[in-house]
């Protein structure tokens, strides 16, 4: 028994995916163990930082949720799960910093966050569709919709591959504010450097995934279009 090479266009990116998010949860996990010194929670950090950088504009809320931190720039709002809003953590720190950097970055006008703001937008409403279109056009083989499935799988390979500056720049920034701020001091710093990074890798993780689907795609549909396996 042979298995077709274009297989591991979906194999591997989701062993790396996997790995990504088990390593994700033992460095939270070994840092959520870790009180750190100032015994400032997650929420109070939040509002420190934010005051730190004179963001008066934005608002902290609390949201149930595991891993549900996130900043809508729409509504200049940062919303924390309220595990992490709690929390007097190493993780807790880290994620919250994270968080305000988006904001930081909405408010400089980033570059990178305001392209990847209007591509979500646009996203989200291709989105409620995709699921026909991809199947209409694989099991259906609707040239047009072959072309839009490929289109949306494209924009969604851009849309992860812009997501990765944005969020390298934010975990700079998270740092470099908890250090300026004294949230973190010493060795507190590997810790939350070991969160921030552990996060990016699935970041990276998830750009293999989309490249590989968008590869996959595009092999399947040369196969149904009669274009004969090399």
């Amino acid at each position: 028994m042979t298995i077709n090479p274009i297989y591991f266009l979906i194999l591997i990116p989701a062993l790396l995916a996997w790995f990504a998010q088990a390593r994700v949860r033992k460095v939270y996990e070994i840092n959520e163990a870790k009180p750190n010194r100032q015994q400032v929670n997650g929420l109070d950090a939040a509002r420190r930082l934010l005051a730190f950088h004179y963001l008066k504009d934005v608002s902290v809320e609390t949201v149930p949720g595991k891993l549900s931190d996130h900043y809508d720039p729409a509504s200049k709002t940062m919303r924390l799960s309220n595990e992490v809003a709690t929390s007097r953590s190493i993780t807790s720190l880290g994620i919250v910093a994270h968080e305000v950097g988006h904001a930081v970055q909405d408010a400089e006008g980033y570059h990178f966050m305001r392209l990847r703001t209007s591509m979500a937008n646009r996203i989200s409403v291709a989105a409620q569709w995709s699921s026909f279109v991809f199947l209409g056009g694989i099991l259906f083989r609707i040239p047009v919709l072959m072309i839009l499935a490929g289109v949306f799988m494209f924009a969604m390979l851009l849309f992860t591959l812009v997501t990765l500056p944005v969020e390298r720049d934010a975990s700079k920034r998270a740092l470099k504010s908890l250090e300026q701020t004294g949230l973190v001091a010493g060795d507190e710093a590997k810790g939350v450097r070991q969160v921030l990074n552990s996060a990016a890798f699935t970041y990276l993780a998830s750009l293999g995934q989309r490249l590989a689907s968008f590869l996959f795609f595009a092999v399947v549909i040369l196969l149904a279009r009669g274009v004969p396996q090399l």
